[in-house]
């Protein structure tokens, strides 16, 4: 079978988790203790797994991150997640008295199914919550959760953004389908992207306190950091 590149948002990605793993490498020895198999040769073992991929599917990229492309797909999914999280604390502020139509917004909308994975950086999983979130907004819906004073201008853009990243669906499809890249490049995908969610949700709760550590294990900000 021949082999398929990633996309540029893919790459993107990955390098958002390289930046992670180098964080996490260089606070190991604070961090060890948190896990048994947090050692200094299991992250070093992570960079190189990381940086193992990024050599094997893009190579064909590398020197192209600069693009236009690359950029509207970074802020399309930042500007996305913070409008899709101020829509998920202004119904649980609105409705706090109304504890069964919180659930149902969160149910219908994909909140329950993906926007934990989406905020630790699991781009697939963004992918999957705006297209639900769009999908799964009727009138009525929308109009009930901002009656309350949400902002409809915030419920357009997120429609207006689900139909943005489906410029992007090949770029999905591909780490998603086992039929458009080898398996083992596929496996290796997404072990990195579980490993350095789990690393993101575990440093995150552990420096929680610290906010400028807490800032180098945050997926989204990594992401932000990626030169293009």
């Amino acid at each position: 079978m021949q082999q398929k590149n990633l996309c540029l948002a893919s790459a993107a990605t990955l390098m958002a988790c390289r930046s992670i793993a180098q964080a996490f490498a260089e606070n190991i020895f604070e961090l060890s203790h948190l896990r048994a198999s947090w050692s200094v040769e299991y992250a070093e073992g992570l960079k190189g797994r990381i940086q193992e991929v990024m050599d094997k599917y893009f190579s064909e990229e590398k020197g192209q991150l600069h693009s236009e492309k690359i950029h509207d797909w970074k802020e399309l999914i930042i500007s996305a997640l913070t409008d899709l999280a101020v829509v998920r604390a202004s119904v649980r502020v609105d409705f706090k008295d109304d504890p069964a139509f919180v659930k149902e917004v969160f149910d219908k909308l994909g909140y329950t199914d993906y926007f934990s994975d989406a905020k630790n950086g699991d781009h697939v999983s963004m992918y999957n919550f705006i297209r639900e979130f769009a999908a799964n907004l009727t009138p009525a819906f929308q109009n009930r959760i901002v009656e309350k004073g949400l902002d409809p201008h915030i419920i357009e853009r997120l429609i207006d953004d689900a139909r943005m990243l489906e410029k992007f669906h090949d770029c999905f499809e591909i780490i998603s389908d086992s039929s458009l890249i080898e398996d083992d490049g596929k496996k290796s995908l997404e072990i990195i992207y579980d490993e350095i969610q789990d690393i993101c949700r575990i440093t995150g709760a552990y420096y929680f306190f610290d906010p400028k550590k807490k800032e180098s294990f945050n997926f989204f900000k990594a992401l932000r950091k990626v030169p293009v």
